[in-house]
């Protein structure tokens, strides 16, 4: 399915026109920096696709912070009132590791004995064009947890942007019915610009390694982790922690669900979801007599030791895949100014840099 095609910028915006979704939302600038951007609403936005990745990430598109999953009246469950009716949308400027995070949803939502229907829904109904990092973040570590700054499989249509055009690969045949409509303005890349998209991706490479100082999460961590299960060795991050659980809201693949119903109207109720958060003192507190069914981990020290175990240990056994991107949002996000990156390196005893 692999195909690529060379566009001036005039292509690319005549790209966008011919995606033909109810909904485009892409990465666009922003004077604190990019961020996605419904392009309908505000047709004058300026796409960052030379930028590094937005502040935010993808996951709201995918599993909304607050949303009604059932509708119910007297005589029931309503089932008409409880489906969910998903426009098409396009996403553009996501990142590999947005990808990657997809991925992880995936086998979270879609897959095993019980698949999210809400989720699948808005999966079926997306476009996903996504875009080379041809600038890093300072906090990406993507290369540390297997990953490169630049997409190689799970977009309908990949972006590189060159300094004369963008290449643009065909990942998808939905991916293919786009690019079809504006054949007439795309062109096949010349061996220069291969050449250059190669030398760009190599650069965006050794950008992030130099930054991240040659860390690398392998198995050796996950068995770190295991084995001090339990033991403070892993509270240390607890301390500086302060509970706000912005790490886990922001973080791609953070997927954490609370459910609680209220009265909808003057003849029904709703069940809403909205996402927790396992850094959180009332995370999965159930009903119940006092003390019957207490907060299965009380103290912070503990929390945060599940919050690493199950990113780069549990994970892997139970997906087959980290629970973490690289994105180094959580690094941004983070009020404590808590480095995950520090982290596993005193973790794994390395004092490099």
């Amino acid at each position: 399915m692999s195909k690529m095609l060379f566009l001036s910028e005039d292509g690319l915006v005549r790209l966008l026109e011919a995606v033909k979704a109810s909904e485009v939302y892409a990465a666009v600038r922003r004077e604190r920096g990019p961020e996605y951007c419904h392009l309908q609403k505000v047709p004058e936005a300026e796409l960052a696709l030379r930028e590094p990745r937005p502040s935010s990430s993808l996951k709201a598109f995918l599993q909304p912070a607050k949303e009604r999953v059932a509708v119910y009246t007297n005589e029931g469950f309503d089932v008409e009132a409880s489906r969910l009716v998903c426009e098409d949308r396009a996403l553009v400027g996501l990142r590999a590791c947005d990808l990657v995070a997809i991925a992880y949803l995936d086998k979270v939502f879609r897959e095993g004995d019980f698949k999210d229907p809400f989720y699948e829904a808005r999966r079926e109904s997306e476009l996903l064009v996504s875009v080379d990092c041809v600038a890093v973040h300072e906090n990406c570590f993507c290369t540390a947890v297997g990953g490169r700054p630049f997409a190689e499989s799970g977009f309908d249509l990949n972006i590189t942007p060159l300094e004369s055009g963008y290449l643009v690969e065909v990942g998808t045949e939905r991916g293919r019915e786009v690019v079809d409509r504006v054949a007439d303005a795309a062109a096949e890349p010349t061996d220069e610009q291969l050449a250059e998209r190669n030398a760009a991706r190599q650069k965006s490479i050794d950008q992030v390694e130099k930054q991240t100082r040659g860390l690398r999460v392998t198995d050796k961590v996950q068995e770190l982790l295991l084995a001090k299960q339990g033991t403070d060795e892993l509270s240390e991050m607890a301390a500086r922690c302060v509970e706000c659980a912005a790490c886990t809201f922001i973080c791609p693949t953070c997927h954490c669900f609370h459910l609680y119903d209220q009265v909808g109207g003057e003849e029904n109720f709703e069940r809403i979801r909205t996402w927790d958060s396992c850094i959180l003192g009332g995370y999965s507190r159930m009903a119940g007599p006092a003390g019957a069914k207490p907060t299965p981990r009380p103290s912070l020290r503990s929390r945060c030791a599940n919050r690493l175990l199950h990113k780069y240990a549990f994970s892997p056994q139970q997906y087959g895949m980290l629970g973490c991107t690289g994105c180094g949002r959580c690094i941004e996000a983070c009020c404590g100014e808590i480095d995950i990156r520090e982290v596993l390196r005193e973790l794994i005893g390395d004092t490099s840099g």
